[in-house]
């Protein structure tokens, strides 16, 4: 067992530094979600469509929030990305992990929580199936509630069970035989959101032969 941030063993002296602490708890209502709403053109044939989603954190006041959320669909293509500007003030950008800097809001563009929602709301219905890791995390950022999602973090189950789970960087390395959050600038929430992608359609054409 190492620290992801710097590969220390546990018990390790922290490797950085802030001059404010963070955390990751949350003091939201709920009042402000949006529920994903049915599609108003039912269709008897074909999907409502199938994206992958990952989002990129920072830590504010008030908690954990989004600063950026990317989806692809099924063939890795980029069909949304956006920068968030956070409800609050800002503490850390996380960027470590986020991959995301001041530059990067103050350069923009950047939309409000709101615009985001309601451009995803314009592709996105109830009947949509949305893939990522740990998706409870994003679609809470997100402030969206969402029911039919598909999540790799259960799909390829940790082998002591919950309450442990698999990152999806070895999800990669084991079952594709290939590697991602490999730059030291952090994360990309388009590297990951393909990432989940692929593995879930690896899935399908080793469970359904011929399906795809």
């Amino acid at each position: 067992m190492t620290h992801e941030c710097c590969r220390r063993p546990p018990g390790s002296i922290g490797c950085t530094e802030s001059r404010l602490h963070v955390w990751k708890g949350t003091t939201e209502t709920y009042d402000d979600y949006v529920f994903t709403t049915p599609s108003r053109n039912p269709r008897l044939y074909g999907t409502y469509g199938v994206y992958a989603l990952d989002c990129e954190m920072c830590y504010t006041v008030k908690g954990l929030e989004v600063t950026r959320v990317t989806i692809v669909d099924s063939n890795g293509r980029c069909v949304y990305e956006s920068f968030v500007k956070p409800l609050h003030e800002i503490v850390d950008y996380n960027t470590l992990f986020s991959g995301i800097t001041a530059e990067d809001i103050i350069r923009g563009p950047t939309n409000s929580l709101a615009e985001v929602q309601r451009d995803l709301m314009s592709f996105i219905s109830a009947d949509t199936i949305l893939i990522g890791h740990g998706l409870e995390n994003d679609l809470r950022a997100l402030k969206i509630v969402h029911y039919k999602i598909v999540d790799t973090a259960f799909t390829f189950p940790h082998y002591r069970g919950l309450p442990f789970r698999r990152s999806l960087k070895d999800l990669i390395s084991e079952i594709l035989r290939d590697d991602i959050q490999c730059s030291s600038k952090g994360h990309d929430s388009r590297e990951d959101a393909t990432a989940c992608m692929r593995l879930m359609l690896w899935r399908v054409r080793i469970e359904f032969p011929g399906y795809l």
